[in-house]
């Protein structure tokens, strides 16, 4: 069985340059440039029912203006017939979210559009601890309010007697 094998002067070249060729990385955020949780908003709605009119209306007037304004998203827009409209958002975490725009006016589905992109795609839970980190710390949460002592500029002139 024969093996692939580059010829001689790729195996040149990349010996060459070897240092030059980049290794993936694991993409997270703070490591080399931000990465937008939401990946991808699908746009459902129903072309006949009363129920769609507002979301027919903003995606003829404001839809493609989001679309250009975030093109780190994919805008995918879909009929769903005889059902009413949904907005779903797809995260890179894999998790989705979506919200029914039954009842919602044409002025009030960008502030839902914009509410499920800037959602991280965490599930919403309670908080135990306020602080998440690596390394925590033994001392708990610094506050200038645990000195007992309380220092005032007062303290630092001197005294008349």
């Amino acid at each position: 069985m024969a093996s692939f094998r580059f010829p001689r002067v790729l195996n040149d070249i990349i010996l060459a340059h070897s240092n030059q060729f980049i290794r993936p990385t694991k993409p997270k955020n703070g490591v080399g440039s931000f990465i937008f949780p939401c990946r991808k908003l699908v746009f459902n709605y129903c072309e006949r029912s009363g129920s769609s009119t507002n979301m027919l209306k903003y995606l003829q007037t404001r839809a493609i203006q989001f679309a250009n304004e975030n093109p780190q998203i994919e805008v995918v827009v879909q009929p769903r017939p005889s059902k009413h409209p949904i907005i779903r958002a797809h995260y890179t975490n894999g998790l989705q979210k979506s919200k029914c725009l039954r009842g919602v006016g044409e002025d009030e589905i960008p502030e839902v559009v914009k509410s499920l992109r800037d959602h991280s795609g965490m599930r919403l839970r309670r908080w135990k601890k306020y602080v998440v980190s690596d390394t925590p710390s033994v001392r708990g949460i610094y506050s200038p309010f645990h000195d007992k002592e309380s220092h005032e500029i007062s303290d630092l002139k001197p005294k008349k007697s």
